[in-house]
């Protein structure tokens, strides 16, 4: 068995069927409940496939709805549809607080939605509270660059500083723009990594996306759209929430309403405090403009579908639908209580499924089950789910490994730009002084001497200058960054620079193979 007729099974729900009916009408309440562990994501979504639109699925916290997303992620690994709109701020009119990131993400959400696609947006509270811009405002704010299509840099350059971008000689982050001759580098707003532009003359040559802190291609583009920064002055001044962004049609799955309300109106009644408190002589957006209020959310939630997942009801519905599922029983690493367990489904004709994305964990069932003289049969699903539960009506197991193991199982969040490099970055770079000590994995330690542009074939391009044993002199490409990593040792040491042309690096480096693997062996031990 694999996503898709697992997801059959699921549909097999009466429940599934008749909610999916209710939802093509304006307006309805519909209330489930029954739904334990990860049943909560497979059912909602076997019912979003069903109906065309925007869904939105608003859970209890940042952690729940991370939950509630990587489920999502391992029915639909490679599907578009998906998404997480997370908070950006942290503190209301900070914006020195705000996790670029995180901005990065909202932005990426926001444009998949303007193009007119269905999504399945997964959020939480303190995520609706920040308004986002009017998709006109948005769309009117976006610049499409293409392949094969004339443009003036000086106009690129204009429009960019115009969106608020810095102008830096290398990028590094969300917001920065780069102009070395014919190529020009940006990082967008809506995406992780940066892209590059390479023009002969004033048409477009290629788009390539490429990593900030390798310089590394990833691949090439036909087209890219350069976004703003959603949270900053130009898209501040046509705000809405997001209920209004994703349309009359929308379909809200809530978790619940009290819940959210009351984070609402706390949040916004903070943003209040702190817009008083503000210096009167600058000129501040007022908090309506800026953030949703409880009164707001309940205006635009109200012109939604809505969907409450319970155990409590705001809104009173004829449409109530009960299932039967029962969470994952708890075996405390019993595998004997495990066995008996699977043995009775099975022979109950049960289907019986273990969910695991590490397959060294399945084969460490079979090996158990074999060492125990147990013939238990089951179906391993290759993706994680966050809890397990049993269906009786379907005649379902669906079991986790990491609470089979009594394993912590961590959520996962797409880090985007944010992914920590052993390399050396841009962003290092402009943080060294000259005399400061970096490794060359091929070459050893050496003194960074600066930035310099050299001739490489005809063409100039930016190296980095290191200075090694006895004045010799090696420059690394600016796209060879990744074999250069800042000198780490004990503080206040001064390290020995190694000469170039000699196999000193190359003695060391496996001496020190040697040692790891001497250490690792005796571990093992």
């Amino acid at each position: 068995m694999d996503q898709t007729h697992l997801l059959k099974s699921i549909a097999k729900l009466g429940q599934i069927d008749q909610t999916a009916s209710l939802l093509s009408q304006r307006s309805v309440r519909v209330h489930w409940k029954g739904l334990v562990g990860s049943a909560k994501s497979l059912t909602s979504i076997s019912v979003a496939q069903q109906v065309p639109g925007n869904h939105l699925f608003i859970l209890n916290d940042k952690e729940e709805a991370a939950y509630f997303l990587n489920d999502l992620e391992g029915i639909f690994p490679e599907d578009k549809r998906v998404l997480f709109f997370p908070a950006s701020y942290r503190v209301p009119y900070q914006l020195e607080e705000t996790d670029n990131a995180n901005v990065v993400t909202r932005a990426e959400v926001l444009e998949r939605i303007s193009g007119g696609a269905n999504a399945w947006v997964v959020t939480y509270p303190e995520a609706l509270f920040e308004k986002v811009p009017t998709q006109k405002n948005l769309i009117k704010n976006t610049l499409r660059i293409e392949v094969r299509k004339n443009y003036s840099i000086d106009f690129i350059n204009e429009l960019l500083l115009e969106y608020q971008f810095d102008r830096v000689d290398f990028v590094y982050e969300p917001g920065q723009f780069s102009i070395r001759g014919g190529i020009v580098d940006v990082f967008s707003y809506a995406n992780d990594f940066p892209f590059r532009i390479e023009f002969f003359g004033e048409e477009v040559e290629s788009i390539r996306t490429f990593d900030a802190a390798t310089q590394l291609s990833i691949g090439t583009h036909a087209f890219f759209n350069v976004i703003p920064n959603i949270q900053g002055q130009m898209t501040i001044e046509s705000q809405e929430d997001i209920f209004t962004f994703l349309g009359p049609d929308l379909c809200c799955w809530i978790s619940s309403y009290e819940r959210t309300e009351s984070i609402l109106r706390k949040e916004y009644d903070h943003s209040v405090e702190i817009y008083t408190d503000l210096n009167e002589t600058a000129r501040h957006t007022l908090p309506s403009s800026l953030y949703l209020s409880s009164v707001e959310f309940q205006k635009s939630i109200e012109r939604t579908k809505i969907i409450e997942w319970g155990p409590v009801y705001h809104y009173s519905s004829k449409h109530v639908f009960q299932f039967d599922f029962i969470p994952q029983p708890n075996f405390n690493k019993n595998f004997d209580l495990l066995k008996t367990d699977l043995l009775a489904r099975q022979s109950n004709r049960f289907d019986n499924l273990i969910f695991s994305n590490q397959p060294r964990q399945i084969e460490r069932l079979y090996q158990i089950f074999e060492d125990i003289g147990a013939e238990v049969n089951f179906t391993a699903m290759n993706f994680a789910l966050h809890e397990g539960f049993i269906s009786p009506e379907l005649k379902l197991v669906c079991y986790t490994d990491h609470q089979i193991f009594e394993r912590y199982h961590r959520f996962r969040l797409k880090e985007g730009f944010r992914q920590a490099k052993q390399a050396l970055t841009l962003k290092e770079i402009y943080n060294l002084q000259k005399g400061d000590y970096v490794t060359h994995i091929d070459h050893g330690v050496g003194q960074f001497s600066g930035l310099e542009t050299i001739d490489v074939n005809g063409k100039p391009q930016e190296a980095i200058r290191l200075i090694y044993k006895d004045g010799d002199v090696l420059y690394v490409g600016i796209h060879s960054l990744h074999r250069i990593s800042k000198f780490t040792g004990k503080d206040g040491s001064i390290p020995k620079m190694n000469k170039l042309g000699t196999q000193a690096c190359a003695t060391l480096k496996n001496k020190t193979k040697k040692k790891i693997k001497e250490l690792a062996f005796d571990l093992i031990q």
